[in-house]
């Protein structure tokens, strides 16, 4: 396979920016902190760094399989241990956006509680 492309290796390579682009976008846009409360804006930009690490992995490895297309590029066990990393990044980045939603949702929950009892307590003065 020596100098030749692969059409879905050049498919891949486009779809890897555009998830950086897409992803770019939606955690500037969600991540303001002008929009942390509001929560639609908050999962946007999470789902946003999640694009752009995935993004950031497609293009590592089909820039390494792009490499070795076109003649030589790395070895079979750098490159199967270049991936492993990309996919142990993309887990590691799910599990820690998982978490920081999972801590946001309930940090807004038990805020919303005292907000909404502090209302009321001083209604009833």
């Amino acid at each position: 396979m020596t100098g030749s492309i692969p059409p879905n290796l050049i498919l891949s390579l486009v779809f890897g920016v555009g998830q950086i682009v897409v992803g770019g976008w939606l955690a500037w846009y969600g991540l303001a902190p002008a929009r942390w409360r509001q929560w639609r804006a908050v999962l946007a930009g999470a789902a946003g760094v999640w694009f752009l690490v995935s993004g950031v992995c497609e293009l590592i490895v089909s820039g390494m399989e792009l490499n070795r297309g076109l003649g030589g590029g790395p070895s079979d066990a750098v490159f199967t241990q270049t991936r492993a990393l990309a996919d142990g990044a993309l887990f590691a980045a799910t599990g820690a956006l998982a978490i920081g939603l999972a801590v946001y949702f309930i940090a807004r929950a038990v805020m919303g509680r005292r907000g909404s009892s502090q209302v009321e307590s001083e209604r009833g003065r």
